[in-house]
Order: C-alpha cells, then structure tokens, then sequence
C-alpha cells in the first residue's frame, strides 16, 4: 500500500480589502467589493442589544418589530416586497450589538434598499403585531424552560456574572407581559433611531450601490441621542459544586464554567488551541473518553465565549441520571492530565492542523470574512487577526498549553451545575 502523501502547509486566503468612512449624519460605512458576485448584503450594526435594555425581552422586540409595520407599510406589504424582488432580511439582537441585514440581487438594489431603510428608520412598532411577536416568544420560554439544558445554562450565566446583569438572562414568565409598545418605542428611538449605527456593505457593491446607501442612510438627521450608557456590575457567586433537583428528568444536564480569555488577550491563541485538544472538537480529550470508550453520552464539548469586557469557558453535556457523578469524574482526571502532563507533539500537530482549517473556513469568501470583520471591530480589530491568530497557534508550544491550563482550569475555581434527578 502506497504511504498517503504528505499535507502541504495551509496558507491564509486571500483577504479582501475594505473600505471605511464616516457619513454626514455620523453613520459609519464600511465596504468589502467583491464583484465577483451577483448580490450584495448590507449589515446595519446597532448598539441596541440586550445590555442597554431597560427591562428584560425590550431589546429583541425592538429590533423584531422592524419588519412587522412602518408608517407607510404593514408587515405583510413589507414581506410581500422582499419575495417580490427575491431578496431576504433578517434581524438579530446580541449581549450588546443588534443587526438588520439585507441579502438581494444587484440589480434590484434601489428597490430594496430602500425598502429596509424604511424599516429602520420608520417602525411604527405595532400593538397587535408586538403582542402576537410576545405570545409566541412566551411558548417558546414556557417549552424551553422545561429542558434540562436551558435550566443548566441559566443557572450557570447566573453564577458567573451575577442574577441581575445582561449577561446573565435571567428572563422570567412574567416579563412578557410587562412588555408594551410605549417601552419599545422608546427603546427604538434612543437606541437604533438615534443611537450609534455602522452599515457593512458586502459583495458586488457598484458605484451606484454605494451612492444610494450614502443617499439613503448617511444624509438624513437624526435624532439627538439622550439616554446615557448604562453600566452594570457583576456579581459572581463562589465556585463550587450546584444542583438543581427535577423529579422527571431522563437525564442530566452538566455545565462546568469559569471566566475565560477575550479576543484581543495575549493568550488567545494558545488557549484556543487548549481547548480544542481538550473538548473543542471531534476527536478531543473529553470526546474520546467519555463518549468513544465509557458510552456515557453522544456528545460532549467545551468552548470559549469572548465579549467585549468578559469572556467565559465552559463545559457541557448530557448524560443518563446514572452516570453524572462517572462523567464528572472523568472530566476530574481530563482535567488533571490536562494540567500535569505537556501535550504530545503527534497530538499537538494534529489538532494544530485541524484548527487552521476550521479558521480558513471561517473566511472562507466575501459574506463570511464580512461576518468576522463585524466580530472583531467590536474589539477594534480587523480581519488580520487571522494572520496574527494563525503565527500564534504555529509556534504553541507543549510547555506553553501546559502553563495556560495550570493558569486557566483550576477545578476549585470552576462552577460545576447540574440539573436532573439524583434522588431514587
């Protein structure tokens, strides 16, 4: 049998230029051509998410109620628009950013871009539409919060950043029905109608594509921004051990947290790279031990989070009710391995490899390099991160994942939360 050949170096794709200014009215515009394509995408960046809420599900209503209703159009007019034109908007609402986006073909870009900045610009935010939004995100609430899960990953953002802060979610039943359309309102005047706003242009972006958005968003006055950034303290709880008893549980639900490294921290690199050896893919540590030889569970990982002043590493499964306190030690020792023997060289190549070609798919053309770039100027920072990223994980040493883990994953500084049934 002939010897496979050998994998020739992965080289970073090439990254696409792009573009950034400021519009008269203060809005930021930033463009990445790519005329290759045959549509283009326009992201609108908001710091409108759930951190600047008043009270809790006011964020994303907000942002959810521009396409259900302007003062020109209803929700159905504007849904018929967009099939019309075969174009497509999407909304979502984060810790801390909120985003409209719009995907369309090229020739039609008058038309719908247009079209969306009505939606931003003129929400009416409809009673019987925000009510119908409420009542659906209520049934979601009421089924989601019977999993195991969700009531693992709430009890978790609990402990790490305190009940009271963004971060932690803590929704609650009865805070659906103290949303009304008078606090939405507001909330999408000061926040998305006069707040701080960044367009992204992406793809086929031709000279008439550029003047219409700068014609359209950057011109118009808005309103004067009044409402003063809120700021919220944290309030973690002591590490240590956290169960949530349910009668009717099947099984359990382990979530094991602690604070962990932001993008821009020296270490990022290195601790990406720890992880994904220990729970961060397929063939990871935990993966192989507790799923592969013991059969305790189909899945099992561990993952970094990075936001813009916190970050926060965790592990998470689901396990029969028999076999939690098994898994829990198994993690034990994975973790004590982790932190007493260097990794081997075969097994740092390997997972070295791996995780340069999860990253080169990660900007891997014009829409998802688009994607990364909004990531990482949150943190002031452009897509040469890759670069930097990529020399970083090449030259980790075993020595240098081995201090990372002694200084990161202390188990008596971890929160350890389960949520099943553990009495018989």
């Amino acid at each position: 049998m002939k010897k496979a050949p050998a994998l020739s170096e992965p080289v970073l794709p090439k990254l696409l230029p792009h573009t950034e200014e400021l519009l008269p009215n203060g809005t930021e515009l930033v463009v990445v051509n790519d005329p290759n394509q045959e549509v283009f995408k326009l992201d609108i960046l908001y710091e409108s998410g759930s951190y600047y809420q008043p009270q809790p599900l006011v964020a994303s209503a907000a942002i959810n109620m521009l396409a259900e209703g302007t003062t020109r159009h209803s929700a159905a007019e504007i849904a018929e628009w967009f099939d019309y034109y075969g174009a497509y908007t999407d909304h979502h609402s984060g810790f801390r950013q909120a985003e409209l986006n719009l995907f369309s073909l090229t020739k039609y870009a008058a038309e719908t871009i247009d079209r969306v900045a009505e939606m931003a610009t003129e929400s009416t935010v409809p009673p019987a539409e925000l009510e119908v939004y409420l009542r659906s995100r209520r049934q979601q609430f009421l089924t989601e919060k019977q999993k195991t899960a969700w009531m693992a990953r709430k009890e978790s953002n609990r402990l790490l950043f305190g009940e009271h802060h963004p971060y932690a979610n803590q929704v609650c039943e009865a805070d659906y029905g103290r949303v009304t359309p008078e606090l939405v309102r507001d909330f999408y005047r000061e926040r998305i109608l006069s707040g701080r706003c960044c367009l992204i242009l992406s793809g086929c972006i031709t000279s008439e594509i550029k003047e219409r958005v700068v014609r359209t968003f950057g011109e118009t006055l808005r309103p004067p921004y009044t409402r003063e950034t809120p700021v919220h303290a944290y309030a973690p709880a002591a590490p240590g051990r956290y169960n949530i008893e349910k009668p009717d549980a099947v099984q359990t639900s382990i979530r094991i947290s602690k604070h962990g490294v932001r993008l821009p921290e020296k270490e990022y690199a290195g601790f990406l790279l720890l992880n994904t050896i220990f729970g961060g893919y397929f063939g990871s540590r935990l993966m192989s031990n507790i799923r592969e030889e013991k059969g305790y569970t189909y899945g099992i990982q561990s993952y970094n989070v990075s936001m813009p002043d916190n970050a926060y590493w965790c592990i998470v499964t689901d396990v029969d009710n028999a076999y939690t306190e098994a898994t829990l030690e198994e993690i034990r020792k994975e973790l004590d391995s982790i932190r007493r023997e260097p990794v081997g060289r075969e097994e740092l190549e390997l997972v070295k490899k791996y995780l340069h070609g999860e990253l080169l798919r990660e900007i891997d053309g014009v829409f998802a390099q688009t994607d990364a770039l909004k990531q990482k100027r949150i943190y002031g920072m452009d897509n040469d991160f890759y670069a930097t990223l990529l020399a970083g994980l090449k030259k980790t040493t075993p020595e240098e994942l081995l201090e990372l883990a002694q200084n990161y994953w202390d188990p008596e500084e971890m929160y350890v939360v389960t949520v099943g049934k553990t009495r018989p």
